[in-house]
């Protein structure tokens, strides 16, 4: 019972928020807005089949400062399917939901995203016409050209899907992509209950389980993130499988001079989940330089 749950997550979650839609090439992008339209604004993206709930406890701790707007980029969450998907459409949608929150009209807006999120962060970024303040990269494994895929460590999901006879027993199946232990249960049953729906007389997982295959590795090729024209930050789990010491000394070696790259103790690639309280004051410190 959400009774039992620490008062920050409560408290978190009390606080008010919109759900928007808006179209972005033909299709429906959702996304939840939070805060003070007089702020400057922050669009959250998610990682690899997973959604804007992801933020729900962790926009709410970043307020004092920005307003937030966390999406659901095509193909997850509640926004729509599409027929194709491409790191340049994610980042159209993610502008877009910018544009939408009116966060053009406060500044410049900072964009920051989670595992694949991160990339396609970068992507909005890179490819934006209006300037951006600055990109954040949460856990995003930027790997080296001589990196070898074959110890890859895959974070989309590889299930494909089928239809569950009820809540109970769609939820029993719920994992962490890629796995790993997290002690704040908690969490991972809060996210899980945001990542199902009712279809075919029973419940599905909301994702379209043929993003990946059609994304493959080409919106991890290209190192978008180094050529920025606004600022980057670097944050990543202590304990995560993907931010091996061969992907963050190379990130550390081509990133613009002073570029922060933050640490989060006792975090695996799940950072949100692991420490959400530590990545917010990260996200914060280095957010709040950039306006």
């Amino acid at each position: 019972m959400i009774d039992s749950h620490p008062d920050w997550f409560k408290e978190a979650l009390a606080v008010s928020k919109e759900q928007r839609n808006v179209l972005v090439e033909g299709n429906s992008i959702h996304y939840q807005k939070w805060g003070d339209v007089s702020k400057p604004g922050m669009v959250l993206v998610h990682g690899s089949g997973s959604h804007s709930h992801w933020w729900d406890f962790i926009a709410p701790l970043l307020l004092e400062n920005f307003q937030i707007s966390a999406i659901d980029l095509s193909g997850m969450g509640d926004s729509g399917h599409r027929e194709d998907y491409s790191p340049e459409l994610y980042g159209k949608e993610i502008l877009t939901v910018a544009e939408d929150s009116g966060f053009f009209k406060n500044g410049s807006p900072i964009i920051c995203g989670h595992s694949m999120g991160g990339f396609m962060s970068a992507t909005a970024g890179y490819i934006s016409e209006k300037k951006i303040a600055g990109v954040i990269m949460v856990d995003s494994p930027i790997r080296p050209p001589t990196y070898d895929y074959s110890t890859h460590v895959r974070s989309g999901p590889i299930r494909r899907i089928k239809t569950y006879p009820n809540r109970e027993s769609i939820l029993e199946r719920f994992r962490l992509t890629p796995e790993q232990e997290c002690e704040n249960e908690y969490l991972v049953k809060y996210i899980a209950e945001w990542s199902i729906k009712e279809a075919n007389n029973g419940f599905q997982w909301k994702f379209d389980d043929t993003i990946f295959d059609k994304l493959g590795f080409s919106h991890m090729l290209r190192n978008i993130a180094f050529e920025l024209e606004c600022d980057l930050g670097i944050i990543y789990g202590t304990e995560s499988n993907m931010m091996s010491d061969e992907i963050l000394n190379f990130i550390a070696e081509n990133v613009p001079t002073g570029t922060p790259m933050i640490p989060i103790e006792k975090a695996a690639h799940h950072v949100l989940l692991d420490q959400p309280l530590e990545l917010a004051k990260a996200i914060e410190e280095i957010a709040i330089k950039w306006i």
